[in-house]
């Protein structure tokens, strides 16, 4: 009897897997705070606070891997770099760093994907004149937005170009990230891309069956981020958001 409990014991923790762990460990406060954020998608996209929830947990594991306050690289709950996280309206210095805040970070991360997902729903004239090929099934959008996420939307707008110039359909992700390559990536980040893309749709996935995050949210106006005071830094402790004074 004892052996077969201890195996069952095996069992049920082999089937434990990573979206189960982040969920264990995020806050209602982080949890509110994607639902918000949410509100930056809308009924014409398939994005909703599962994406979120799966962006977050693969950038920085609910914030548990966040690195330096003040980096140009990437940093913060979503892992932004700073030129994008200013792009999106935050601060990102050393002392107000608001990539380390998770409701302006939600906030941020959700517009940006939002930005991506609306360049690819229609020919978008990108930086240098490159333009975006339109993908007018939402499911497959999605596909693009998550990777012009990782990988900047300019890259897969190339990696479009190249597939329909090869005689490929550049409105379908299983074309395109065969071009990925050819559009720049060294071979490192293609494989990179496209597995982002993969484990953030399964864990999307996942989380839409296992999260208690609201999908309605979605169906709301954005709620305006408080800008916070001059003078100080965020820091999250326990899951708790705290303003501290510089001295």
């Amino acid at each position: 009897m004892a052996q077969k409990t201890k195996s069952n014991k095996l069992k049920s923790s082999s089937s434990t897997t990573a979206v189960d762990k982040w969920l264990k460990s995020a806050s209602t406060h982080s949890r509110t705070a994607l639902e918000n954020a949410s509100r930056h998608f809308d009924d014409n996209d398939a994005l909703t606070v599962n994406t979120l929830e799966a962006i977050y947990g693969q950038e920085s594991s609910f914030g548990k891997n966040r690195r330096q306050r003040g980096m140009s690289g990437t940093a913060g709950d979503f892992q932004l770099e700073k030129k994008t996280a200013k792009r999106m309206g935050l601060s990102a210095t050393k002392k107000n760093d608001e990539r380390f805040d998770v409701d302006n970070a939600s906030a941020a991360a959700a517009k940006y994907l939002k930005t991506q997902e609306k360049a690819f729903s229609k020919k978008t004239t990108l930086v240098g004149k490159l333009l975006t090929n339109p993908v007018s099934d939402p499911d497959e959008r999605k596909n693009f937005s998550i990777a012009a996420f990782n990988a900047g939307e300019g890259r897969i707008a190339k990696a479009q170009k190249l597939a329909k110039e090869d005689g490929k359909d550049p409105a379908l992700w299983k074309d395109v990230r065969k071009y990925l390559e050819a559009a720049g990536a060294s071979s490192i980040k293609s494989k990179e891309i496209q597995e982002y893309v993969d484990k953030v749709l399964a864990y999307d996935a996942e989380f839409s069956k296992k999260s208690k995050a609201d999908k309605s949210v979605k169906s709301g106006n954005p709620r305006k981020v408080k800008t916070p005071p001059s003078g100080g830094h965020w820091i999250t402790l326990d899951g708790r958001h705290i303003f501290i004074e510089d001295k």
